[in-house]
């Protein structure tokens, strides 16, 4: 049976009446209707005439037959409507370029008539936004999650201040356990951990290039996790900021690599006996294209998608119109292969860095060094490494502290990371680390790893060992 999602709904999601203006704001569309409607301001005290894009080079299709660098104009009345108050859901262009993709990439298609197709989609400023709100129109004060361990820090600030209780639920080297997962879910009710709690909702993951611990779920990992979602009626939040930027089976040539697939295209697979519903995914623009320009999307059940949108419309409006036709124009220019190449490349580019990054991991604090401090798994997508610190036991943490010498010790010597209490929901003392490969230079990363191996061999030293004990196996 589908997940019935619109009993999923927080009491605030049900409660929130329908914003008298942005209601009716679709009738102005009507043939012949004259609408004295909206306070739309006059565009003619836009001081802006058009906006030019201009490729770099080295972009997908960033030249032209000449040589000379690509440019895309926006102006007349295609700007007038992007600098004008639009759509709750999002810009109608955007959302037909991000409706290619889907149907290419995840093999489902809006509004086609099949189950499959029976999908909201909307638009916001940025996966996070989108987040936010999914989080607000799902959950009532005590409603329980559960979180993959380590956990993307930030869902957790929302999470707490809508009080909802989290349950971490272990990761492994494919990120989010299913073993796990369903062991908790089976001793729910015996649970003296759970037995409290009222059974959860949905379960929350990122699961390719997981921030923070790099890891990324096969797709026979992904069916194992919807097998158990759908049998215990649990949602399954898809947060995948990280889909297109993943490292395997990347070619010489831009064609785009095959990837493990979504949850929601695995929705596909024994729909017609489970029905749809059970995920709501999350994408974003900002590795792809541009942080700042703030964009992102999210699909899944109608009931949920539709009360984000209610709450966009009483909240910030729709994210950027600027922003949606800079990034609807370049959809459209590129086309949906051009799309793929593009974000291809940018793949390449993160797995140059994290070889040229795991190069240095490897010869200064990892099993290359004379005397190894950290492991580590090479991460396959995503932005960052998540490394286990050497460090000296306490009575706390028999493993060590990476908050005492990430806080004290890294920046005596001049190094920032981040420490691993930081992505764990109890807080828990963890002799992890989180580091980003994704911006710093060959010779900063060396200078960076040293620092931070002075700052554990100090840390040993002030522990009061004269020599660092071997890592053990």
């Amino acid at each position: 049976m589908p997940l019935e999602s619109s009993e999923l709904l927080s009491r605030s999601a049900r409660s929130r009446p329908a914003s008298a203006i942005r209601s009716l704001l679709p009738l102005e569309k009507k043939p012949n209707m004259i609408s004295l409607l909206a306070g739309k301001p006059n565009p003619n005290g836009f001081p802006f005439e058009s906006i030019t894009l201009q490729l770099k080079p080295s972009a997908e299709a960033g030249s032209k037959p000449s040589g000379e660098p690509m440019e895309i104009t926006i102006k007349g009345s295609q700007l007038e409507k992007a600098l004008q108050y639009g759509s709750s859901a999002g810009d109608e262009g955007l959302l037909g370029e991000v409706d290619k993709i889907l149907s290419r990439v995840h093999h489902r298609t809006r509004g086609d008539g099949q189950p499959a197709g029976e999908f909201g989609l909307t638009l916001g400023n940025g996966s996070q936004d989108l987040l936010s709100k999914a989080i607000s129109v799902l959950f009532d004060p005590e409603d329980t999650i559960l979180v993959e361990s380590p956990v993307y820090p930030g869902v957790l600030p929302e999470l707490v201040t809508h009080k909802v209780q989290i349950c971490s639920v272990e990761s492994d080297e494919q990120g989010l356990s299913a073993k796990n997962l369903r062991e908790t879910l089976q001793s729910w009710k015996s649970s003296e951990k759970t037995k409290h709690l009222k059974f959860p909702k949905a379960v929350y993951t990122v699961p390719t290039g997981a921030n923070p611990a790099g890891t990324t779920a096969s797709t026979e990992r992904k069916r194992e996790i919807l097998a158990i979602a759908r049998e215990f009626s649990v949602l399954v939040l898809e947060d995948d900021p990280y889909y297109f930027v993943t490292f395997e089976n990347l070619t010489e040539d831009a064609s785009s690599p095959e990837r493990a697939l979504s949850y929601f295209e695995l929705e596909n697979e024994q729909g017609s006996e489970w029905g749809y519903g059970y995920v709501l995914r999350f994408e974003s623009f900002s590795k792809i294209l541009s942080a700042g320009v703030r964009l992102g999307f999210s699909v899944g059940p109608k009931p949920l998608i539709d009360a984000m949108v209610a709450l966009t419309a009483s909240t910030n409006l729709h994210a950027s119109g600027a922003s949606q036709a800079i990034a609807g124009e370049l959809i459209q220019y590129w086309g949906v292969d051009g799309f793929l190449r593009h974000v291809t490349n940018v793949a390449r580019m993160y797995k140059e860095r994290r070889d040229m990054f795991g190069r240095q991991l490897d010869t200064i604090l990892g099993g290359e060094s004379e005397m190894p401090l950290a492991t580590y798994v090479t991460p396959v997508a995503g932005m960052f490494y998540w490394i286990k610190l050497h460090l000296p036991p306490t009575p706390e943490a028999p493993e060590g502290d990476s908050y005492q010498v990430i806080s004290q010790k890294a920046l005596e010597f001049g190094v920032l990371a981040m420490p691993g209490a930081a992505f764990f929901a109890d807080q828990r003392k963890t002799p992890y680390v989180r580091a980003s490969f994704s911006l710093i230079q060959p010779d900063e990363a060396r200078e960076a790893l040293f620092r931070l191996r002075k700052a554990v061999l100090s840390a040993w030293e002030d522990a009061g060992y004269e020599t660092v004990p071997r890592i053990s196996s």
